[in-house]
């Protein structure tokens, strides 16, 4: 007869941490074999080899998350490093990815499931991290998190772990929700959902089951301009919020000689090189939405700097409507048919502020040379203002400033012509699984269809322009342009003109595809000495597909604010996977299991992979458990193939001439020579039950990377350069000592070295007054030491930045490897009442060194929510809470990253502040 692959109430509490509660509860029910994340084999024992932690329905509400990335911050083993959360779209072209990372070894080394099965690639994320924000929250019945390696069980990108979201299989009835929450602080930041679930049929009794959900989520944006800590950009001696500026003269250009020979010796590449600002000199640039530089710049001139704080978004404007449905039907005893799907659509909307102009933007834009247009903005001696305010600014610089006068001037420019920019991405996602699972002479099969697909489509609504036409309407000596004007806003006639080089439309539709057909056979193995071994074997094949289709405009790198011209690519790639598994009862406390993949990739070659494992339970009340695996990494298509193009680098601090926030020209691109990752994986754990319903659990873990593959950061780049490591001496090319242009192409970038402890507990008290339970998962990182191609060791635990300030490796993007986090929940019931009490911890930590070089630290943090779930009655649930209960500022930040908001770090603190929250659900029987 057919075993159900499902969670029993008491293995779902056991795996989160309560060997001995399990026990205790199980007592009361049959224990079926179940099929745990980690392992093809149905087991009936409690803790396994394997760490996994289980998040419950229950769980899930009582943390009042609003999106599943928001819930998945609360697992401590999951980090802000290597991940990306929606802020992170402000000023990077996300698309409106959110990505999670087990261990901080990044999001393309999660592999993220769906009822077991894998989902598609998120198009336009780089060709192997999931946006875990289309899986519906309201649909999710449980996440499972295994913590350790997988590569032998699920193939190549789970070298860090796996993240399973288990979606509502059985539900008679209809079931409604609806919830609102909202900030207690004025601004945006509110969300609000509905939800509906169906049911129908009982497997047991009807021979079918089908439960079908759909849900809609709304989410208000949340502005710079609307918290005090994140306002304001100048905030010294922290940092200066240095973003290009308005109005600053970069120099001469003599247009009798041609490109790129046209620059009057001391031209500025930056604007802390440059001949400063006729406003900064008069204290005024505050009139044109400007503020002065406290430093001048490399020729003693004072020169304006914009402040980005109050424009940028520090939440986007999120709505997401997905539908999900799981079918079932019982054949006979034997055998079932299954179906699963899943539909979404997710739509972000962006806005921060205009873009800035100057000659280095421009130069990497071809559509200059091929128009024959000079690649700056001119200010000419014809401009009635360069009589009456450049001129008088330059004679009282005196010597090569004033040579100047009467040659046309290169001046930078912050756009306001055209709003603030505001970008729209919607993405979808589809998964549709067909398969047959059954019993056949004995032994369990499995056999599945897998079609996944995500689609984007990234456009521009406002904000963007052509940079060829808007420089050419300025450079029309008969407009002229008056780089001073009130607002930095043109006004009559010419600001008509400008409109016409205002761009509107798509920037990337993308597509990544993926075709799997799985098949597994798994049973019990002849009886050897009284030794009753499992096996499981099974084949899959999968196809891959990544197709991106640049607008015109976006290929041609000439719409000003979007990093630079972005090529196409359409690859494919096909992989042919076979694995075996095996579990030997050795004595009736000791355990023995192993597994083997072979996995064949028709571009990157093969692997084999190993995972053995080892469960002893000498006594009732003590589990030990080890593990040690093999993986590997093959590069993604976009890795292999993206083509290499010059742009617009992140903005980067020179340690060596003190410039800050500098952007120059850009290589960047994929890597055809690439080389797949490889790594090497162990654990030990200790699981203990002292006294009865205490459980506390440690989980020594220890994963090693080979070949990293990465793309450093321009801040990387730069900073290892400036220390003289050797493997970046020729990525900088510098103009004297300026930087002038980086290489960032992808490439294999050394190791990483990772070790550290997961702790858990679990206690109940029965009392008069109710039953309370105490829960805590919590992460101590001891080690992740990252190796730079050329040798230099980057320490990355609880720090940004190595002893010398620069960045540590992989810095730039975002993120830090806290040296300890935990969750610490107390929860009170009684009756129809559920009181739920949260701490969530994070230890101090280093980030960027301050503008006089000092060091800084963000403090331990920690932060209580309240939750309260009250049973009405029979069909109606409230539940109603408070995240951040009291309100707790963050702490002032100093970023390493490319992040634009200011004040605080992006990765670690929710800017909604104090957050409330109410929810309703009704069911119909």
């Amino acid at each position: 007869m057919l075993k159900e692959t499902i969670l029993s109430r008491s293995v779902r509490v056991i795996c989160a941490g309560g060997l001995a509660l399990g026990m205790t509860m199980a007592s009361a029910q049959e224990i079926q074999r179940v099929e745990i994340t980690g392992s093809s084999l149905k087991r009936v024992d409690s803790e396994t080899a394997l760490p996994v932690q289980v998040l419950s329905k229950a769980e899930i509400t009582r943390t009042g998350a609003t999106s599943t990335q928001e819930l998945l911050n609360s697992v401590s083993a999951l980090s802000s490093a290597g991940g990306t959360n929606n802020a992170t779209g402000a000023g990077s072209s996300t698309y409106g990815l959110s990505s999670i990372s087990l261990r901080g070894l990044g999001d393309e080394r999660t592999l993220v499931l769906v009822n077991g099965r894998r989902l598609a690639a998120f198009a336009g994320g780089g060709g192997a991290a999931v946006n875990v924000n289309v899986i519906p929250l309201a649909a999710i019945e449980r996440v499972e998190v295994l913590k350790d390696g997988a590569s032998g069980v699920y193939g190549s990108d789970a070298v860090a772990g796996v993240v399973n979201f288990i979606l509502s299989k059985s539900f008679e009835g209809i079931e409604v929700g609806a919830g609102y929450g909202t900030p207690t602080e004025d601004g945006g930041g509110q969300n609000n959902k509905f939800t509906i679930t169906a049911g129908f049929g009982n497997l047991a009794e009807k021979n079918y089951s089908a439960v079908i959900s759909a849900s809609v989520e709304n989410e208000k944006a949340l502005y710079g301009s609307e918290r005090d800590f994140a306002k304001n950009g100048v905030r010294p001696p922290y940092f200066v919020n240095g973003a290009t500026g308005h109005g600053n003269i970069e120099g001469g250009i003599d247009l009798s000689k041609p490109y790129p020979n046209e620059r009057i010796p001391g031209f500025g590449n930056s604007p802390g090189t440059g001949y400063g600002n006729p406003l900064a000199a008069a204290g005024k640039c505050a009139d044109i939405n400007m503020f002065k530089n406290p430093t001048n710049s490399t020729k003693n001139a004072p020169y304006c700097t914009f402040d980005s704080a109050p424009f940028v978004g520090l939440i986007p404007k999120r709505e997401l409507k997905n539908l999900t449905g799981n079918f079932t039907l019982k054949l006979n005893d034997d055998h079932q048919l299954f179906a699963d799907a899943l539909y979404s659509e997710s739509t972000v909307t962006q806005r921060f502020q205009g873009s800035p102009l100057r000659r280095s933007f421009l130069e990497t834009d071809a559509e200059f040379q091929k128009q024959g247009v000079q690649p700056s903005l001119l200010l000419f001696p014809s401009n009635p203002v360069y009589q009456s305010i450049a001129v008088p600014y330059l004679q009282s610089l005196g010597g090569a400033a004033a040579a100047l006068i009467g040659q046309p001037l290169a001046i930078t420019s912050r756009v306001f012509d055209f709003g603030p920019r505001t970008s729209l991405d919607k993405a979808k996602q589809s998964r549709f699984v067909v398969g047959a699972k059954g019993t056949v002479m004995g032994q369990d099969y499995e056999v599945a269809l897998t079609k996944n697909v995500s689609k984007l489509n990234g456009s521009v609504p406002d904000g963007y322009f052509s940079q060829v036409k808007y420089a050419k309407i300025i450079n029309d000596p008969a407009n002229n342009w008056n780089p001073w004007a009130a607002g930095a806003v043109q006004t009559g006639a010419l600001a008509t003109k400008l409109q016409e080089a205002k761009y509107t439309g798509d920037t990337l539709n993308a597509k990544s595809e993926s075709t799997l057909f799985d098949g597994k056979i798994a049973g019990d193995l002849p009886t050897l000495a009284g030794i009753t071994g499992q096996y499981a074997v099974g084949a899959q094949f999968r196809d891959e597909k990544y197709k991106t289709t640049p607008s015109a405009a976006l290929e041609s790198g000439d719409i000003a604010g979007l990093g630079g011209s972005v090529p196409p690519v359409d690859r494919s790639r096909k992989i042919k996977s076979v694995f075996g598994e095996a579990n030997f009862p050795i004595l009736k406390t000791l355990d023995v299991g192993a597994a083997v993949r072979f996995d064949d990739y028709n571009d990157v070659g093969n692997s084999t992979n190993y995972k053995a494992n080892v469960r002893w339970q000498p006594v009732k009340s003590v589990l030990v458990r080890a593990s040690a695996g093999s993986g590997f990494r093959a590069p993604t298509l976009t890795d292999l193939w993206q083509p290499q193009t010059t742009g617009t680098s992140a903005a980067f601090d020179d340690p060596a001439t003190g410039q800050t926030d500098l952007q120059v020209n850009a290589l960047s691109g994929g890597n055809p020579g690439l080389r797949p990752e490889e790594s090497r994986q162990k654990s030990i754990g200790l699981v203990l039950s002292p006294i009865n319903n205490l459980t506390v659990g440690f989980d020594w873990f220890h994963v090693k990377v080979t070949d990293i593959l990465a793309t450093p950061s321009a801040q990387e780049v730069v900073s290892r350069f400036r220390a003289g490591d050797p493997a970046y001496k020729n990525l900088v090319t510098l103009d004297g000592n300026d930087i002038d242009r980086i290489i960032t192409t992808l490439n294999n970038t050394g190791s990483a070295d990772v070790k550290g402890l997961d702790v858990f507990a679990q206690y109940r008290l029965n009392t008069s007054v109710g039953r309370f339970d105490i829960a805590l998962n919590g992460t101590y990182m001891d080690q992740y030491d990252q190796t730079s191609p050329g040798g230099a060791l980057s320490k990355k635990v609880g720090k940004l930045v190595d002893a010398d300030g620069a960045p540590v490796l992989g810095a730039d993007d975002g993120g830090v490897v806290l040296r300890w986090k935990h969750a610490l929940s107390t929860t009170w019931t009684q009756g129809p009442w559920a009181v739920t009490f949260t701490q969530n911890f994070t230890k101090r930590y280093e980030a960027g060194n301050d503008i006089e070089g000092n060091r800084t630290f963000i403090p331990s943090s920690a932060l209580y929510d309240l939750n309260v779930n009250w049973k009405a009655w029979r069909s109606l649930v409230i539940n109603a809470g408070v995240r951040n209960l009291f309100n707790k500022e963050p702490a002032i930040f100093v970023p390493v990253s490319n992040q634009f908001q200011n004040g605080y770090d992006v990765t670690q603190y929710d800017p909604r502040g104090r957050f409330v929250y109410v929810s309703a659900n009704y069911t119909f029987k």
